[in-house]
């Protein structure tokens, strides 16, 4: 038995958790969609200023990430856990590739690059510890291998840093257009600017 079973069999869950435990995990594991584009619209909002730049990078490089998990994909097929009929599955998903974990390269997208770009570097920190969280719960409900979410892990990271390398050309070309979208925005909505505050030049 490969390390990668043995370690996907010790952290996977049993075939009936506590009801409430279920929940919690089922909401870990599936947060990083609700948590990515949540926090970087609030940071947009409350980020008046050049660190904007930044989380247009980490944006970009989050998506960089999910190409380059299906650009890996191409190239190695893992199949997950209940598709090879290991271990309890505890959460309902598709049979298809789990190589690598989109959910864990993504956190670790996100937090690396708004640690790395400095957008928001104590809320990166916070998304990279969640992103551990979120690789264990994929693993715990089943839908995972310890390798795919593993490998996830540097993939995001490599993102992260792709968000470094591409914010200061994204502040000098991409920023003012897309401070000028965001002002017509809020000029068309009628929101306060005090609240949702423009970029200050």
């Amino acid at each position: 038995m490969s390390w990668n079973t043995q370690l996907f069999l010790l952290l996977n869950g049993p075939a009936a958790p506590d009801p409430t435990l279920l929940l919690g995990v089922r909401m870990l594991a599936g947060s990083p969609v609700v948590i990515a584009p949540t926090l970087l619209v609030w940071l947009w909002v409350r980020r008046a200023d050049q660190r904007r730049a930044g989380l247009l990078a980490v944006a970009l490089a989050a998506l960089a990430g999910q190409c380059a998990n299906l650009l890996l994909g191409m190239v190695w097929f893992e199949p997950r856990p209940f598709m090879a009929g290991i271990g309890h599955t505890l959460l309902a998903h598709a049979a298809d590739n789990g190589f690598p974990s989109d959910h864990s390269t993504l956190m670790f997208a996100l937090g690396t690059g708004l640690v790395l770009t400095r957008a928001a570097r104590m809320a990166g920190v916070v998304v990279c510890a969640l992103g551990l969280g979120v690789a264990w719960a994929r693993v715990y409900l089943g839908v995972h291998f310890p390798v795919d979410v593993l490998t996830g892990i540097p993939v995001g990271a490599a993102s992260g840093w792709l968000a470094r390398l591409i914010q200061s050309p994204l502040r000098r070309y991409a920023l003012p257009p897309a401070e000028r979208l965001y002002g017509c925005v809020l000029a068309t909505l009628r929101l306060p600017a005090a609240v949702f505050p423009r970029g200050e030049r």
